[in-house]
């Protein structure tokens, strides 16, 4: 099996939409140094930023120097839907603007890249066993390892630009390690 995961989409999503680059590297580690100034572990960091992202009143002046959560919610929330770059309307409160919007864009990413993925694979051995949230995992036949970093740059060519991609590799998916 070979595990193709988006690094920090949701975050990635983000900075999208916030017009704001992606960093090359793990968001986390990125985050560590240029957000928190080297004073957390990635654990702690990747804890910090999940929890002031999604709670509205959370206050945190170093995550909100780097992201910008008020700049999206007032492009993308219309006072009681939420409307996506992909056209999507969802009901809205405030509070839930924010969540529903980076959640609803990064499963829409995340499907385009799998049909695209899927279209790669036809006519081939190799095929997309399942997904988990921003995770596919595809059944890579021997023969065609070859065609791994087609794969990969093909996942990772979102609509919002080039997200980072982890990849992992195993004979089960209890048993993956990480490639990249």
């Amino acid at each position: 099996f070979i595990e193709l995961d988006f690094n920090a989409a949701e975050l990635r999503t983000l900075l999208a939409l916030s017009g704001k680059q992606q960093p090359e590297e793990d968001i986390h580690e990125w985050n560590v140094k240029n957000v928190y100034g080297g004073s957390t572990t990635r654990e702690e960091a990747k804890k910090r930023i999940f929890a002031w992202l999604y709670n509205p009143n959370s206050k945190d002046s170093l995550s909100a120097s780097a992201y910008d959560r008020a700049g999206v919610v007032n492009k993308f929330w219309q006072g009681t839907i939420v409307k996506t770059i992909f056209d999507r309307n969802i009901p809205s409160d405030k509070h839930h603007a924010l969540n529903y919007i980076i959640q609803s864009t990064t499963s829409d990413l995340f499907l385009r890249r799998m049909i695209e993925v899927h279209k790669l694979l036809e006519n081939k051995k190799s095929f997309i066993s399942f997904s988990v949230h921003d995770s596919l995992v595809i059944d890579l036949a021997e023969e065609e390892r070859d065609i791994l970093t087609g794969i990969v740059d093909v996942f990772s060519e979102t609509d919002l630009g080039k997200f980072k991609v982890n990849v992992s590799a195993g004979k089960d998916y209890s048993n993956m390690r990480k490639l990249i």
